[in-house]
């Protein structure tokens, strides 16, 4: 066990090499919970999700749900350096079969945050059969665009030499917080004081070298019974905070998905929605749950006064109806 209660797994995968995998929940008390499988931002671990789940909007989630949250190679908590070539963002989505695989879990609710959702979203088009729902928090499904590509080019002159330049911390500022913030510094700090630099540089890396996926999202599969969009049959909710930094490529990719599985959540005044806004988040995500057949009788945060109020008047109610209209009845006669 780790720190917070958590079991952390190995998983062996073709791309990845080793997946250190934190399972935040009872496997032995798995029947009947959800699998939900998380994959998380550069700049951080599966540490943002851990806290997430911990936050007091998700506490019927957490009773009724078993997290599996991966942690990009090299990016744990003052990780060794990775040595070898490190995986695309394909080659991690792909892995994350092997990660269910290793789990026995037949399909998941598949939960990804930046980069992360990016990571989620290639392998929900990769295996579909694997996925009930996702949820991607800023998801970034384009390529990056001529201004940020001309500094990305200049940043990854130092980067391939797994060097975090003063350009490549700032982007990363700019990625989690959009504009000014007064958590950035602190942020910065933490950062600098748990991750490792070279391997954070090497996941960056990874990321601005993105291939596009808005278009592909809309693409035709050929099946050998019919033609089907990409997550025509996967519930999705795109989540993304008014003041981020991605909230332009999310448009993007919300245009290229189907509209009649889609939701969109835009959460005013914030960037980081998973940190300033977890109970909009988890509100939204009990019910992309709901709606994919799963965390049935999981209450939604904020509608648990409006149900016991209408529950009262019903059962207040109730006996003047009953009174009303049932009929007295002839008793059962015994067999």
């Amino acid at each position: 066990m780790t720190e917070d209660n958590l079991q952390m797994v190995v998983v062996q995968t073709q791309n990845s090499g080793v997946l250190h995998v934190y399972v935040q929940g009872n496997l032995e008390e798995r029947g009947g919970k959800t699998i939900i499988l998380t994959v998380h931002d550069i700049g951080t671990n599966h540490k943002s999700f851990v806290r997430f789940v911990n936050h007091p909007s998700m506490s019927a989630v957490k009773e009724k749900a078993i997290f599996l949250h991966v942690c990009v190679p090299g990016q744990e908590d003052n990780s060794a350096d990775f040595f070898g070539d490190f995986p695309t963002l394909d080659g991690i989505g792909d892995d994350l079969n092997a990660v269910l695989d290793k789990f026995e879990v037949k399909s998941a609710i598949a939960f990804g945050e930046g980069v992360g959702a990016n990571i989620i979203c290639r392998f929900a088009m990769g295996h579909p059969n694997r996925i009930m729902g996702i949820i991607l928090v800023h998801c970034t499904s384009t390529t990056a665009g001529i201004i940020e590509y001309c500094k990305e080019k200049v940043m990854n002159m130092r980067l391939e030499n797994s060097i975090m330049s003063d350009g490549a911390w700032d982007y990363l500022l700019a990625h989690k917080f959009g504009g000014e913030s007064k958590s950035r510094q602190e942020y910065l700090e933490e950062l600098k004081q748990t991750l490792n630099a070279k391997n954070l540089s090497k996941y960056l890396v990874a990321f601005t070298k993105r291939t596009d996926l808005s278009a592909t999202i809309g693409t035709k599969l050929e099946t050998h019974c019919f033609k089907r969009t990409l997550f025509s049959s996967v519930d999705a909710l795109l989540v993304t905070g008014s003041k981020a930094s991605h909230l332009h490529t999310v448009y993007t990719t919300h245009k290229s998905m189907n509209k009649k599985k889609t939701t969109l959540l835009v959460v005013d005044n914030v960037a980081d929605v998973m940190q300033e806004a977890p109970d909009k988040l988890a509100r939204s995500l009990i019910l992309l749950c709901k709606g994919c057949g799963v965390l049935s009788g999981v209450a939604i945060p904020g509608m648990e006064r409006q149900r016991t109020l209408s529950s009262s008047m019903e059962e207040a109610d109730r006996p003047r109806r009953m009174s009303v209209t049932q009929p007295h009845l002839p008793p059962v006669p015994s067999a």
